[in-house]
């Protein structure tokens, strides 16, 4: 029982609204992107309404934390419908589980009932290459199976609806080894499959192709432009493999998160070496990386709620394309910046002056 007190010139006056408990929250499985006005369900028929009494109750859909209405009520047939686009990249991004919120508001009397909304990811995004061309150079002394890491491609959906794999144009010269990594993303593999000779061939055009599992398959192509050079026989080396730090969320930005570091051998131009993030995801948004010093800063605000950890590949890379890899793990440590949230729920009953006791 929920109590609201009033001083009156006479005396004191109590009125106490009695919330009803709810008799089960409701679920609904829908696929993203539905048209508005598309019926989720009959939340009438499923709680036991008395449909004629919706319109009087003022029946209404809300949400938990004042976010967008996403759905509403039809009160002549009790349907549950789309009001606001569902995008599930929007809402939940990579998460595997992404559940909308929202809640059934009846008055005389107040009673609340909440809606959760598993939002099913359809194959609304096709595989999308970073750059427009992938640039490769790769020295005529090469030896038959020697390896050349290629960018990863990026979706939008998840699971089946993600990158599957890839495939390489047919050529003379180079096969394709598709390797996974982290959490089952996937990247190729240039495999030299026949020696090189600058003075037969000083530029190879290759055409690589990701792409999902969905239904209809998507495709996104990139071009793989191979110059062949003359030797560079070092590759720069990371001085580990793996690079942990910790940082508490709302770090400023410019924090410095950690240092990458790698060598190499060669001098001039073949032992100068650059850094960057060798993949498509956001955490080159959330972090910036110096390619000159490898330094790694904050470039966004960071939130433990929203994400506690990153992982991010950092390539070195020679004067002349030669790379190596590196891991980069931050954890977010929380910090107390979150203060309780206490969400009310009134009705306004005014009463004459002169009631009863």
């Amino acid at each position: 029982m929920a109590c609201s007190r009033y001083a009156l010139l006479s005396g004191l006056a109590f009125v106490c609204l009695v919330l009803h408990p709810v008799d089960g929250d409701l679920s609904y499985s829908v696929p993203e992107e539905l048209k508005r006005g598309s019926v989720i369900g009959n939340i009438a028929k499923d709680l036991g309404l008395d449909l004629g009494r919706l319109s009087a109750r003022k029946a209404r859909i809300d949400t938990e934390d004042n976010s967008v209405k996403y759905c509403g009520i039809n009160l002549n047939t009790g349907d549950l419908i789309v009001q606001e686009r569902i995008d599930r990249e929007g809402l939940c991004v990579k998460k595997a589980s992404c559940v909308l919120k929202q809640e059934l508001v009846l008055e005389n009397p107040l009673e609340l009932h909440r809606i959760s909304i598993r939002v099913q990811d359809i194959n609304d995004n096709s595989p999308q290459f970073k750059e427009e061309s992938l640039k490769i150079e790769i020295h005529e002394s090469a030896d038959k199976g020697a390896g050349f890491l290629l960018n990863e491609a990026h979706d939008g959906d998840i699971g089946e609806n993600a990158v599957q794999g890839y495939s390489l144009q047919q050529n003379d010269y180079f096969k394709l080894n598709v390797k996974t990594k982290g959490v089952g993303r996937k990247y190729g593999e240039l495999v030299l499959d026949k020696e090189l000779d600058r003075e037969d061939n000083k530029e190879i055009l290759l055409l690589l192709t990701a792409f999902d599992g969905g239904s209809p398959q998507r495709t996104g192509t990139v071009v793989i432009h191979v110059t062949v050079l003359d030797a560079n026989d070092n590759v720069p080396v990371f001085s580990q493999s793996v690079y942990k730090a910790s940082l508490p969320e709302n770090s400023p930005l410019e924090t410095l998160v950690i240092t990458v570091s790698a060598t190499d051998a060669d001098e001039g131009m073949y032992g100068e070496v650059t850094y960057g993030f060798d993949h498509v995801s956001d955490e080159n948004q959330v972090f910036s990386l110096n390619s000159k010093t490898g330094e790694v800063k904050v470039a966004e605000s960071i939130d433990f709620e929203k994400e506690s950890s990153y992982e991010m590949q950092i390539s070195a890379k020679d004067g002349l394309g030669l790379a190596s890899f590196a891991t980069v793990i931050i954890e977010i440590t929380d910090v107390n910046d979150n203060a309780p949230m206490i969400n009310l729920k009134s009705l306004t009953n005014p009463i004459p002056e002169n009631v009863s006791p």
